[in-house]
């Protein structure tokens, strides 16, 4: 730390040639990211309550309320009209407080969890710092959890079935329908990670499109991840976790002896009010109708570019079900590295040995061509 402290201007200058430093959304070439810009309201609010802090909510009553409010948004997007939960510092802590209510809840003493291959790499985490065992699970060929050998994989041991709706590798939702029919007939806790599908498939239906169920609507599902600062144009951090219905909070209970209130039930101690108020003021300004329109406007980029890439000839995985598109080239590594030289974002996925690209709102028809007509020249 500097003996004497900087001038509000010089600090600001040093902010901002840091800040020149960073790529940015609105230049059309992230196109690897999750995560896009904030909507504007979400700005406003985040700056609103940069101070509030829902660790200690009887000093926030506010922030208390719009956290009520924007669950209460999400829970009647995912059918779940006695449901509880958070806003969160991301996915990773909602799949932790999922699987944490799950073990507890058990109480078994070597507990285990099924996890799809495709599942993120958060529950790698989650895993060691729970003592869960992971118990990886086939995918079929669409790259979706195979429910047949799910249940071949359930024990005394299994605490927790975990599916994904909307993989973050390929954007593939697994059939939660019938892992809910197994979760149920087992008596085994399922819990389904939407932290990218949750704010764009209960929109897709509406708009015409495949969307496969995997909410509260399905009688298996015990708790749901959704994140706000993905396709809910929220500002970072802004995670969601939902459960069906109160149940579970007791499972991730931890006492509180010297704040206002008397316990919380969220892993992080200090949690933003800012992120909370950004999610629910992008909720207000947009309502069911405007995701409608922003999903939408995604999903058209995402079924052009899908066929543009066919027609040049690469090979499209899977036809997307939400607004991610993977393909082969003949070096998909080499690809992706002459267009992160030509400035482009894209991610390679060992794993498949393809290119991953991700439609968010911050993406235009005019930078999806623009990427197209370097494709055709490096291909």
């Amino acid at each position: 730390m500097r003996a004497k402290g900087l001038s509000r201007a010089e600090v600001l200058a040093r902010l901002k040639q840091a800040h020149e430093k960073d790529e940015k959304y609105a230049d059309g070439k992230i196109f690897c990211s999750m995560c896009t810009t904030p909507h504007p309201a979400a700005k406003e609010a985040h700056e609103l309550f940069c101070d509030a802090n829902l660790g200690d909510p009887g000093l926030f009553s506010g922030s208390v309320q719009l956290e009520k409010e924007a669950v209460s948004s999400l829970a009647e997007l995912l059918h779940g009209k006695s449901s509880f939960g958070f806003i969160v510092s991301g996915g990773t802590e909602a799949n932790l407080l999922a699987m944490l209510a799950a073990r507890n809840h058990a109480g078994v003493k070597e507990p285990e969890v099924i996890l799809p291959e495709s599942a993120h790499f958060s529950f790698n985490k989650i895993c060691s710092l729970l003592k869960l065992k992971p118990v990886p699970a086939h995918l079929d060929e669409a790259f979706r959890g195979s429910p047949s050998h799910v249940k071949q994989l359930i024990n005394k041991n299994t605490v927790a079935i975990v599916a994904t709706a909307g993989s973050a590798e390929l954007g593939a939702v697994d059939p939660i329908d019938r892992l809910s029919q197994i979760a149920v007939k087992h008596g085994v806790y399922l819990h389904v990670d939407a932290a990218f599908g949750g704010l764009v498939l209960p929109f897709l239906k509406e708009l015409g499109y495949v969307a496969p169920e995997f909410d509260f609507q399905l009688e298996g599902v015990q708790s749901v991840t959704v994140d706000p600062h993905k396709m809910g144009m929220s500002t970072i951090p802004a995670g969601g976790i939902l459960f069906r219905d109160s149940t579970y909070l007791e499972c991730i209970k931890t006492q509180t002896p010297y704040l206002t209130e008397d316990s919380q039930y969220t892993f992080v101690g200090t949690r933003s009010g800012a992120s909370v108020a950004a999610a629910w003021a992008v909720f207000e300004s947009l309502g069911r109708e405007g995701f409608q329109k922003t999903v939408h406007h995604c999903m058209e980029l995402t079924t052009f570019l899908s066929s543009k890439l066919e027609a040049l000839g690469f090979e499209v995985l899977l036809r997307p079900t939400l607004n991610i598109v993977a393909f082969r080239s003949a070096n998909s590594k080499l690809l992706t590295d002459k267009l992160r030289v030509r400035g482009w974002f894209v991610s390679y996925v060992p794993r498949l040995d393809c290119v991953r690209i991700v439609l968010m709102p911050h993406s235009t028809r005019q930078h999806v061509e623009a990427l197209l007509e370097c494709l055709k020249e490096l291909r």
